[in-house]
C-alpha cells in the first residue's frame, strides 16, 4: 500500500464499475425510449450509498489501525479487518451484474451467453426499479 492506511485501487474498481453501470443504464433507457429522471436520481441516491458504505468501510479499516494501537497496551484487540476491499467486492459483483443486464438491454444476444443465461433477470416493478437506471429485457416461453 506504499505507507498509505487504506488501498484506494479497489474503491477505483468500483467507482469505474458504478460509471460504466449509469452510462449503459442510461444507453439502455434511451434504446427503449424510457429515459425518467425519477429513475435516474433513485440510481443516484442507490450510488450514494455505495460510496456512503465504502467511506464507512475506509473510517474503520484506519480507525482499527489507529485504535489497536493505543489499546495494545491494555491487552485489548481491535480486529484489523480489510473492511474496504470487503466492501469493494461486494460493490464490484453488484454492479458487474447491472451492468450485463444493462448490455442485454441494449443487445439481446448477450442475454444468450452461458454466463448471463445464469443470471435470473428480476422484473422492474409499476412504481420503477429502485435499483439504478436498469431497463432488462425478460424472454417470454
Amino acid at each position: 500500500m506504499d505507507g498509505a492506511l487504506i488501498d484506494w485501487h479497489p474503491v477505483a474498481v468500483a467507482t469505474v464499475l458504478m460509471a460504466l453501470d449509469v452510462a449503459t443504464g442510461f444507453a439502455g433507457a434511451a434504446k427503449n425510449k424510457a429515459l425518467e429522471s425519477g429513475k435516474m436520481r433513485e440510481g443516484a441516491w442507490h450510488k450514494a450509498g455505495f460510496f456512503g458504505l465504502i467511506g464507512l468501510a475506509a473510517v474503520w479499516e484506519a480507525g482499527s489501525l489507529w485504535l489497536g494501537s493505543e489499546v495494545s497496551g491494555l491487552g485489548i484487540a481491535v480486529p484489523d479487518l480489510p473492511a474496504v476491499g470487503a466492501v469493494c467486492t461486494f460493490v464490484v459483483a453488484t454492479e458487474i451484474v447491472s451492468v450485463l443486464e444493462n448490455l442485454c438491454a441494449l443487445n439481446p444476444d448477450i442475454a444468450s451467453l452461458p454466463v448471463v443465461k445464469r443470471l435470473k433477470p428480476h422484473e422492474q416493478e409499476e412504481q420503477g426499479s429502485p435499483d439504478d437506471w436498469e431497463t432488462v429485457i425478460i424472454e417470454k416461453k
